[in-house]
């Protein structure tokens, strides 16, 4: 075992000799590493983020997020599952794009420091749906449509500006180590919930009016990035 980890290193210093910080033309990909050193786990940085580099200085970048959550309910007339069936659809949908720029200052082969500025826009809609089915039980002749909202998240769009630093360490060949940091600043817009309801035949419809807000909030993107050069 010892001889093993003893080769392990002697390889990984090895490559190290030979890892370099990408030039002109370089595209880079990366992940984010979560959790304690003996419970990491990996995720995505910013959704699937991608950087290329313009130059040995200059880079763009561009970080895609998308969820889709779905989920249904479904209630019974009679306890013993006979009867009629009442159900209740929620939906969401979010995408989120992020298009950069970042500067990458002179130093030593291996370690690259930057900054450099983003954009955060972001749209999402939402929806739920339910037939003979109201507060979780059957309810014969309901109907209800609810445009905007569901238990996911509401319909809306976003847009932000991010300043960051952070700096790569290329520990072994076309391999990196990063951590970065910004401050961001960004206004959400709430669109407005249209909510029709049919009982008996008798429909009705309400709209919860929808909201704007801002804020600027000092965070770390990502404790620990892994990347690799294409």
């Amino acid at each position: 075992m010892r001889t093993i980890a003893v080769v392990l290193s002697l390889a990984l210093a090895t490559a190290g000799l030979y890892a370099q910080k990408p030039t002109g033309g370089t595209i880079t990909g990366e992940v984010a590493l979560n959790g304690a050193i003996n419970n990491i786990s990996i995720g995505l940085v910013q959704g699937a983020r991608v950087r290329y580099f313009l130059g040995d200085n200059l880079a763009i970048r561009v970080g895609l997020g998308l969820t889709a959550p779905s989920r249904t309910n479904k209630a019974y007339e009679n306890p013993d599952g006979t009867g009629g069936v009442g159900e209740e659809k929620e939906s969401y949908f979010g995408l989120q794009l992020l298009p950069g720029i970042e500067y990458h200052f002179a130093g030593g082969e291996k370690l690259s420091t930057f900054a450099g500025a983003y954009l955060d826009i972001g749209f999402s809609s939402a929806k739920t749906t339910r037939t003979n089915y109201a507060g979780g039980a059957y309810t014969a002749n309901f109907s209800q449509t609810v445009d905007g909202q569901s238990s996911f998240g509401r319909k809306g769009s976003s847009f932000g500006l991010g300043l960051y630093s952070g700096f790569d360490w290329y520990f072994a060949e076309k391999l990196y180590l990063g951590v970065e940091w910004g401050l961001n600043f960004g206004i959400t817009n709430q669109s407005d919930v249209v909510t029709e309801t049919s009982v008996g035949g008798t429909t009705t419809k309400t709209v919860t009016a929808g909201g704007k807000g801002s804020g600027v909030i000092v965070n770390a993107l990502g404790a620990l990035r892994l990347g690799y050069q294409f």
